[in-house]
């Protein structure tokens, strides 16, 4: 059966579709092994296939498409740098009805041609690849060139920043280092307010520190001591004291002058003088005595 068109019979086609056939090679000088890479990663296909297709041999790796699909996939394969095309493949019956017949039909002559709509495409696959490094130099671009802008701007803003870190700090009293005193001067004792030697008339009840023991004692106005041995009664005691025991005493610069009745002299250093406490003796001749109102 056939179609006329104005006045030229033409066969009833019954079929018309696409194939994409891959040229086996690359396009632009690009890199054969880059783009069998990106042939596998977009494809899906294993290594050893891929190699099979780019042999330099055109081989169809997709029939019986619509055109919009064909030149879909042969534009992706031309992005990635694979040199692709796409045929016509029309079924033409014999005119006596027989089998059909797969005619094809080039849509270009020569290189694979850039179908509308994929020029960008095209041209971005016919770029030459360049060096592994500069395209990682070129991916690593963005965070070189914002290091550098940090850089010189930490440079140029240090000042400023170390001008303001400055009155965040408070501001440091100088360390004065103390001046060495002078040890004040001992009051005067304490125990001897105003040397007053009127303090110690009266009796005392006085015990020697070493042995424990406590007599009776009396300061009279007059410079005399009277013994009263253990117990206080008016007048000296029954007993007479020792030879060596004082009968006169007086103070002088601190010190508790005693003299016996044979004129011995001792002068022992007062330590407490009080109305109601006296302490006195000489810790190099093991003599303490203390002394309190009886």
């Amino acid at each position: 059966m056939a179609v006329t068109i104005g006045s030229v019979a033409l066969p009833e086609l019954a079929k018309m579709h696409y194939r994409v056939v891959l040229q086996g090679r690359a396009v632009g000088g690009a890199d054969i092994e880059h783009v069998k890479r990106e042939f596998v990663r977009v494809t899906g296909l294993p290594a050893a296939v891929t190699d099979s297709y780019f042999n330099d041999r055109p081989q169809p790796i997709k029939r019986g498409l619509g055109r919009a699909d064909a030149e879909r996939i042969a534009a992706t394969l031309r992005a990635i740098g694979a040199a692709a095309s796409v045929e016509r493949e029309v079924e033409e019956r014999d005119d006596d009805g027989g089998e059909i017949q797969i005619a094809v039909h080039p849509l270009s002559v020569g290189p694979p041609s850039v179908i509308p709509g994929s020029a960008g495409a095209a041209l971005a696959a016919a770029v030459v690849q360049r060096p592994r490094w500069v395209r990682g130099l070129r991916a690593q671009l963005p965070a070189l060139v914002g290091v550098a802008v940090l850089a010189i701007g930490a440079v140029y803003l240090a000042p400023s920043v170390d001008e303001f870190v400055q009155t965040l700090i408070p501001a440091r009293t100088p360390v004065v280092a103390a001046l060495p005193r002078h040890a004040p001067a001992p009051p005067p004792p304490a125990a001897i307010p105003g040397r007053d030697a009127t303090l110690l008339h009266g009796p005392w009840r006085c015990t020697d520190q070493r042995t424990g023991v406590a007599t009776y004692w009396t300061y009279r106005d007059d410079g005399t001591v009277v013994f009263h041995g253990d117990a206080l009664m008016e007048g000296p005691s029954p007993a007479a004291p020792a030879k060596d025991a004082p009968r006169a005493w007086r103070l002088a610069d601190g010190n508790l002058v005693l003299t016996t009745e044979q004129g011995v002299v001792t002068s022992l250093p007062v330590e407490v003088l009080t109305l109601a406490n006296l302490r006195y003796g000489d810790a190099g001749r093991g003599i303490a005595v203390d002394c309190r109102r009886p």
